[in-house]
């Protein structure tokens, strides 16, 4: 998270930076006793937090990100409209990445390999990209 609000703080004055807070992708599912259910990945850097069952718990989990990681005011948090995650679906979003629209068009996306990894981060990347952009 921190490098997208370096991205985001660096890039404000030539394009607005937006968070959207899609479904969870730290999600850990348990039962009425405790047990294990569902999650991905379990323990990872200690994100264990319950998948949305409602836009008010995605409401709640973007003010837990926006307060854990210190984001700017000027930075809101949107959220993806539950059930349906239609951001998401729509464009391929999930677990996290970073996409420039203009004229309500997607122009680009940052690549996630199917495994799951990058290989580099998506805001170094997107800055080389918006770097050598022609507006």
């Amino acid at each position: 998270m921190p490098d997208y609000i370096e991205f985001a703080l660096k890039y404000k004055d030539i394009c607005k930076c937006q968070f959207i807070y899609i479904k969870e992708a730290h999600f850990l599912e348990t039962d009425e006793q405790g047990k294990f259910i569902d999650g991905w990945p379990r323990g990872y850097f200690g994100f264990e937090y319950p998948q949305h069952k409602s836009q008010e718990q995605r409401l709640q989990m973007a003010q837990i990100l926006k307060t854990k990681y210190n984001i700017p005011d000027e930075f809101p948090i949107y959220q993806d409209i539950y059930p349906q995650n239609l951001f998401d679906e729509s464009f391929g979003i999930w677990p996290d990445n970073l996409c420039v629209f203009k004229d309500g068009k997607l122009i680009y996306r940052g690549i996630i390999n199917l495994d799951g990894t990058r290989k580099e981060s998506h805001s170094k990347e997107l800055e080389e990209w918006l770097d050598n952009f022609k507006y």
